[in-house]
């Protein structure tokens, strides 16, 4: 394909760009110094995404609530956030050099501006004696228990104000235009739509006189020419993703609905903004805001922008509309462009994965694009650990400031074993070094633990990121990297053949010795994925032991693509504990039978998979799996609350008493053990031993089971070290 569509150039305002590619706002959380002042690390991160090809790009969210909303603050008044509010040319200094970093490439940069977080935010303040803030009372996402309280007007006004001077701060300081951050359930989504603005009295009870105030002070101090783009949320979906009953009880029947949302958009559009990108969702269903890799590409593309677009021609608005929502395959967003569906589309994810995106679509070289997987773990969950944004599959996001790939002084022969994605970082890295590169793979293939995963149809993601990793290990193959496929090495096969030997011999599958197990039909859940998941005859019941991501990837796989009856069974509290909060919902929410990949609603599970937490199996019986299940165990199916980090405490979390048990007997015709995995590391132990190299690694799970981020970082950091 010729994707002419996106190189043509388009306009927002006055503001000409040069393709229709925008990166899209993602938060770039501890990337600033803490008085907000961006650090090298942010500035040369949107600079690699310049080089890359991006027409424009715009920032993280940006608050201007300081001393209204408590939760965008650290102690001493310090902050994890970007910061442009005020009077500070200190701050500015940093955004000046991000800004003329950017421009040397031929790309527009845009600033996102928002409100804060409010209902969203950490409850920490709370905890420290502070009162949290929302547009009514609401409770805390996080922790509900905790009330935030209702802005005053008077407060309300004063951030209308700090988005006028933070705006005009950023156009004196060089950026093109403001983004504001009017999505996902944030503090001025919670101002502007019903589920979270109930104020009957004042100015505000008007849902939609906020946002108005905030773009006619910003056209007043920058001038109608300074272009806005607002990020909306056509209709946070709640009804749509859980059904009227779920929605009637937990939501107390209150969302913006499609027809209001459009409404909102032209008066804001009369009001003075260029264009809005659009997608649906909030926080209570983060899945939709945040699509994981579950969902096919575009899943709600046509339904969003596709019908601001056609409101918009019908009533003669000549605000832009921009898509977003998996646009990371380049015919699906040539696709977009082509029906007309949005002006200009937004990659956020794909361009951390790969800034250079937009330069190999235009060169044809859409097999060397690296993909993103769609786990999330790098870029979300990284920064609410406590990290900045990441990337599992490019190890050089979010460390452009600090990873460089020089030239080796000395080429080594270097030897990996395994073609995981650790193992094929650590080569590629070495090999662009100058070093003499083998790997050794006991099978046919580049993928590693990836492989078993890709198998299921939910993990599309997956199975493309490894067609694009083969094709380009096959191009280093021809260069010059020698790649030994059905190779099992052992450690005398290595001695004194290499300089350095990496292991990244992955892990191997731990199955726990229970009771009785020789009286049921069993396998490990890898050996099933690469069996292509099939069954015995006449398994109509399956029970998966074992809780965590790829114990219900497998339940949720099998009952939708073999239609089997699953029950899942897990020893903690929770499903998923440690998944990012918008991957763990989505499968939540498809293992209860109310959403699937595809978005659309018929195409949900018929019947949800049954689930017992804080339970364990203890013995088994022809036909039979006997758990002892804790009586207070809590709902498994809870899509629209988080789980939080360890290190923060809830106060209101109780304990269950492990001795309050009951024994309870499933049917089932067959087992699958998705229990985990333990280091494979008897072969680099091995080569300790006999001092086989004068320098031996182990990287990724060889070292310790993990993610992909956790191999294919520490796979570049040996690569580059060596």
């Amino acid at each position: 394909m010729s994707y002419e569509k996106i190189f043509e150039p388009g306009k927002i305002g006055k503001c000409k760009i040069k393709n229709r590619i925008i990166m899209a706002p993602m938060g770039n959380i501890n990337m600033a110094d803490p008085i907000g002042r961006p650090l090298p690390k942010m500035i040369d991160y949107f600079a690699e995404r310049a080089k890359g090809g991006t027409g424009l790009l715009i920032t993280g969210l940006v608050p201007v609530s300081y001393g209204v909303d408590p939760t965008v603050s650290e102690d001493n008044d310090t902050t994890y956030f970007p910061r442009i509010d005020g009077s500070s040319r200190t701050r500015l200094a940093g955004w000046r050099d991000l800004v003329a970093a950017v421009h040397s490439f031929d790309a527009k940069i845009f600033i996102q501006l928002t409100a804060g977080l409010g209902r969203v935010g950490s409850p920490e303040p709370f905890l420290k004696g502070k009162l949290l803030k929302s547009a009514s009372i609401n409770k805390n996402f996080y922790v509900p228990q905790l009330p935030h309280f209702p802005l005053s007007d008077r407060q309300i006004k004063k951030m209308v104000r700090s988005f006028g001077q933070s705006a005009i701060n950023a156009k004196v300081s060089g950026f093109d235009g403001v983004q504001l951050h009017g999505h996902e359930g944030y503090m001025m989504d919670q101002l502007t739509s019903a589920p979270w603005n109930r104020r009957k009295f004042g100015r505000y009870s008007n849902k939609f006189q906020f946002a108005v105030d905030v773009v006619r002070e910003i056209k007043r101090l920058c001038g109608e020419d300074f272009p806005i783009i607002y990020r909306v949320d056509l209709t946070q979906a709640l009804r749509e993703s859980y059904g009227e009953e779920v929605f009637v009880k937990r939501f107390r029947g209150m969302e913006r609905t499609i027809e209001e949302g459009l409404e909102f958009c032209r008066v804001l559009a009369e009001t003075g903004v260029d264009a809005f990108d659009v997608d649906k969702g909030c926080y209570d269903n983060w899945f939709w805001p945040h699509p994981p890799a579950y969902f096919q590409d575009i899943p709600y593309v046509e339904e969003t922008a596709g019908r601001l677009k056609e409101y918009f021609k019908k009533n003669e608005i000549n605000s832009q509309v921009i898509a977003v929502g998996k646009l990371g395959v380049p015919e699906r967003a040539e696709e977009v462009l082509e029906k007309g569906w949005a002006d200009f589309f937004m990659l956020g994810r794909p361009l951390l994965a790969d800034p250079y995106w937009p330069q190999k679509v235009k060169a044809g070289k859409v097999g060397e694009i690296i993909h993103c997987i769609g786990d999330q773990e790098g870029c979300i969950q990284s920064f609410i650990m406590g990290g900045h944004p990441c990337c599992s599959v490019n190890a050089y996001t979010g460390f452009e400031d600090t990873k460089k790939l020089t030239k080796a002084e000395k080429a080594k022969k270097v030897a990996v074993i395994g073609a995981g994605p650790g193992g094929c970082e650590a080569a590629k890295t070495a090999f662009a070094r100058g070093h003499q590169v083998t790997i050794f793979e006991k099978t046919a293939q580049v993928g590693g633990q990836l492989v078993a995963g890709s198998n299921m149809r939910i993990k599309h993601d997956v199975a493309r990121y490894l067609r694009n990793l083969q094709s380009q290990m096959d191009q280093l193959n021809r260069d010059g990297l020698e790649i030994k496929y059905n190779t099992a090495v052992k450690s005398e096969d290595l001695k004194g053949n290499f300089d350095v030997i990496i292991c990244a011999t992955g892990l191997k599958p731990v199955v726990p010795e229970i009771e009785g197990k020789d009286q049921i039909n069993s396998i490990e859940a890898r050996a099933l994925l690469l069996n292509g998941m099939k069954l015995p005859d006449g398994v109509q019941k399956v029970t998966v032991i074992g809780g965590g991501v790829v114990g219900c990837e497998v339940a949720y796989s099998l009952a939708a693509e073999r239609g089997v009856e699953v029950t899942v069974v897990e020893m903690l509290p929770n499903l998923m504990t440690g998944t990012v909060h918008a991957n763990r919902s989505m499968l939540l929410w498809m293992m209860m039978g109310k959403g699937a990949p595809s978005g659309k609603q018929g195409d949900a599970l018929q019947n949800s998979i049954a689930a017992f937490t804080s339970s364990k199996v203890v013995r088994f019986l022809p036909g039979k799996v006997v758990i002892m299940a804790n009586r207070k165990r809590k709902d498994p199916y809870t899509p629209w609350t988080t789980l939080i980090p360890e290190n923060i405490h809830n106060p209101f979390d109780r304990p269950l008493n492990p001795k309050d048990v009951e024994e309870i007997v499933l049917d089932t015709d067959f087992v699958v053990y998705a229990t985990g995995g333990r280091a494979d590391d008897e072969l680099y132990y091995e080569l300790l031993k006999q001092n086989a190299a004068p320098e031996v690694y182990c990287i990724g799970d060889a070292r310790t089971p993990g993610r992909v981020w956790e191999a294919v970082t520490s796979a570049n950091e040996v690569a580059r070290f060596i």
